[in-house]
């Protein structure tokens, strides 16, 4: 399909499941790269959007019977493309079906010198990139999200035990908290992806290095590159 994208050297594809369980998240970062001619990893993303509208409507079609729509967004200046199932045109007799399977594609462009421990951050919640962020402020702001959590938790803690309520919930809260920003340091540091799910949010922190590429397999389907 035609886009408003920029021609660029780097493309970051993120596809996405939402409506998810807590904690739980299906969603990975690729990439598609051409610094020598970035009109042509244009048109590869572009190939893999129509390939992947064709993909999922067969899912949808083969899974629960239905004949999906899709919509699209994008930026207008041509840094970002979004395709997603549209769930609004669904009926209420198919209330038996499990709508919560919220298909998202998010084509994000990278114009400029790609730092080697570049990191991308993606929100869940609204699907869409946020920062393309060095590793050490990919931390920080990981950091600083669970720093609020972990306060507005002790504040809520310190209150039940002046009241003598049972503060076990918030103290659980509390050791998750501090769990999950060890696992985001220690992650991000190794590197690999990493998820904050805490207090309404989920992000996902996707190292560049880390991110395989999509290549043409046999000169028509496009797939993830093969390795380890």
């Amino acid at each position: 399909m035609n886009t408003t994208l920029r021609p660029a050297p780097h493309y970051f594809v993120i596809e996405s499941i939402g409506g998810m369980n807590e904690g739980y998240s299906d969603t990975t970062c690729r990439r598609v790269e051409d610094v020598i001619a970035p009109e042509l990893a244009k048109a590869m993303v572009e190939d893999y959007i129509d390939q992947w509208i064709h993909d999922i409507h067969e899912h949808w079609k083969s899974e629960h019977g239905i004949d999906v729509k899709f919509g699209h967004e994008e930026c207008p200046h041509g840094g970002w493309h979004r395709v997603y199932v549209n769930l609004d045109h669904f009926s209420p007799d198919m209330a038996d079906v499990d709508i919560d399977e919220g298909h998202t594609l998010f084509i994000q462009v990278y114009n400029s010198v790609m730092l080697g421990d570049a990191v991308i951050v993606y929100d869940q919640m609204d699907d869409r990139v946020r920062y393309i962020a060095t590793r050490s402020h990919a931390i920080r702001m990981a950091e600083e999200t669970i720093s609020l959590y972990a306060d507005g938790t002790k504040a809520k803690m310190d209150h039940d035990y002046r009241k003598g309520s049972d503060i076990k919930y918030w103290a659980d809260n509390l050791t998750y908290a501090y769990d999950t920003l060890a696992e985001v340091v220690r992650d991000l540091e190794y590197p690999q992806e990493v998820m904050v799910d805490i207090d309404d949010t989920c992000t996902h922190f996707f190292p560049v290095e880390k991110c395989k590429r999509l290549i043409y397999l046999n000169g028509s389907r496009i797939t993830t590159e093969n390795i380890d």
